[in-house]
């Protein structure tokens, strides 16, 4: 019986130490440290919003009625530090291959962020008709689950040569509006496959890549010039939070 006991007792230990090692190797695994970056990889972080906005018509002036807006706080961890920044999409029914949204540009406060937009894009209509305009101009807060974009000054796209006439067309006025975004539902997180950048981009061989932690948002938007009191209601998200990471090309 004491025999008996002893090879029991003993074979419950060597249970209970398999269970605690088959535990602690996973917390391990999920503990390990990352690969340190590349050397010269820059890191920003921050919060923001995107919206499809399908706009009515017919509107005084005449105006797109099919814009991409993507908005994004950049907080003081950021390389370039912090900003404000908006970028526009417009579709452009006549893209030769077939009609589809195109970059127009961006909208910045920030002249470290107005200097790597043009360092990595130039060579995209984007990166050209990229906009640097005062603190005042534009704000991104957000508080709780309510992202707000103010634009506060009218911004004037105008391509010329030698860009091709598909992209001529798409020149416009973007006015003053406002974008309040009402976050509803569970956040999810959404992480990106890394991008290389290609030609014609002057930053091409650099690899960006983003994770975002998205919640679902009720937009509505205030653009007096087009629609005077009218406000538009659409479906976006808020990005409550992400992470962005640029990788130069390998040492050659």
């Amino acid at each position: 019986m004491k025999r008996s006991h002893l090879f029991g007792t003993l074979l419950v230990l060597i249970l209970t130490a398999s269970v605690a090692v088959v535990a602690v190797v996973p917390a391990l695994a999920h503990n390990k440290p990352e690969d340190p970056p590349a050397p010269g990889t820059l890191k920003s972080h921050g919060y923001g919003g995107y919206v499809l906005l399908q706009l009515p018509s017919p509107a005084t002036p005449s105006h797109p009625y099919n814009l991409r807006l993507a908005a994004s706080h950049f907080d003081e961890r950021s390389a370039n530090g912090e900003e404000d920044y908006l970028d526009i999409y417009v579709w452009s029914p006549q893209y030769p291959g077939g009609s589809r949204f195109v970059w127009l540009g961006g909208i910045t406060d920030s002249q470290e962020g107005f200097d790597f937009m043009k360092a990595m894009y130039t060579g995209y209509v984007g990166a050209e008709m990229t906009k640097k305009v005062e603190d005042k101009d534009i704000e991104i807060s957000k508080k709780g689950d309510v992202l707000t974009v103010n634009l506060t000054k009218a911004i004037v796209y105008e391509i010329g040569n030698p860009w091709p006439q598909h992209l001529k067309d798409l020149n416009f006025t973007l006015p003053p509006m406002t974008l309040e975004f009402r976050g509803f539902d569970e956040i999810y997180k959404e992480e990106g496959a890394p991008t290389t950048l290609a030609p014609p981009a002057s930053g091409a061989g650099w690899t960006t890549q983003r994770t975002d932690w998205r919640k679902p948002a009720w937009v509505e938007v205030s653009i007096p010039a087009w629609y005077r009191q009218f406000l538009i209601h659409d479906v976006g998200y808020i990005n409550t939070k992400f992470a962005m990471t640029w990788t130069p090309p390998p040492a050659t």
